[in-house]
């Protein structure tokens, strides 16, 4: 039992530092990359509570359809942030907000 505990106190770390990265960051794709990070230690922690349950292949199978989901948000974020890129040639999130309109 203290592992699941380790394993969960590990992903609360990691959803700190990405909460932390997501708002100190004004840089569009910085702030992708610190919410996979905050996806990341929720997925731990799913992982973690699933183990220690009594059928811990239900959590594992949602894990991996989590894991796909994400691939393809990465996908059609960072393809949403070079298009931002080429159009106002900026991914500065304060600039994009004063250009908006």
């Amino acid at each position: 039992m203290l592992v699941i505990y380790s394993f969960l106190i590990t992903s609360a770390v990691i959803f700190g530092i990405g909460i932390y990265g997501f708002i100190t960051r004004r840089n569009m794709l910085k702030m992708l990359m610190s919410a996979e990070v905050m996806f990341n230690g929720a997925l731990l922690a799913l992982l973690a509570l699933s183990r220690a349950s009594m059928v811990p292949a239900k959590g594992g199978i949602l894990a991996l359809i989590a894991i796909s989901l994400a691939a393809s948000e990465i996908g059609v974020m960072v393809s949403l942030a070079i298009l931002i890129f080429r159009i106002k040639r900026t991914i500065d999130v304060y600039e994009l907000r004063r250009h908006r309109g």
